[in-house]
């Protein structure tokens, strides 16, 4: 078990940020002890990384808790889909990053491919997409959904 600190130094997440996870029962401690300290286990530790993977893909809160609460979340698939979504988030900056060779060394490159985003977005919309109608199978109807 580690405490929220140890947590926050290991993961580079600011206890505030914990705390607040834990108040909207996105990241619940696995214990509290009776001084009132949080203490995280190994399955805490796992859901945090799943929410930092999710965060790192500009996911907001919300999503990120109705994704992973769903009865039917497959943790694996959640893998390959953010490895997809982290590779097309990479090769664009690897091609930001060569534009700015290029520009760097004096070349005259009026190229804006490399701002694309296109490919990136259609993979989190159809994530999005594919589990929003997960959630509202769960929750019943469109209308409930939109509630949350």
């Amino acid at each position: 078990m580690k405490t929220i600190s140890q947590v926050a130094q290991l993961t580079g997440v600011s206890v505030r940020t914990l705390q607040y996870y834990d108040e909207i029962d996105l990241l619940k401690p696995a214990a509290v002890t009776d001084a009132g300290y949080r203490m995280y286990d190994e399955a805490a530790l796992e859901r945090l990384q799943q929410i930092l993977f999710f965060r790192e893909l500009d996911f907001r809160l919300k999503e990120i808790k109705e994704i992973m609460e769903n009865p039917e979340y497959d943790k694996q698939e959640v893998f390959r889909k953010q490895k997809k979504m982290i590779r097309a988030k990479r090769d664009r900056l690897t091609r930001l990053l060569k534009l700015l060779d290029k520009l760097e060394k004096g070349e005259d490159c009026m190229s804006f491919d490399a701002f694309d985003l296109t490919e990136y977005f259609e993979l989190m919309e159809n994530f999005k997409q594919q589990n929003e109608e997960e959630v509202i199978r769960v929750w019943g109807s469109v209308e409930n959904y939109e509630r949350l």
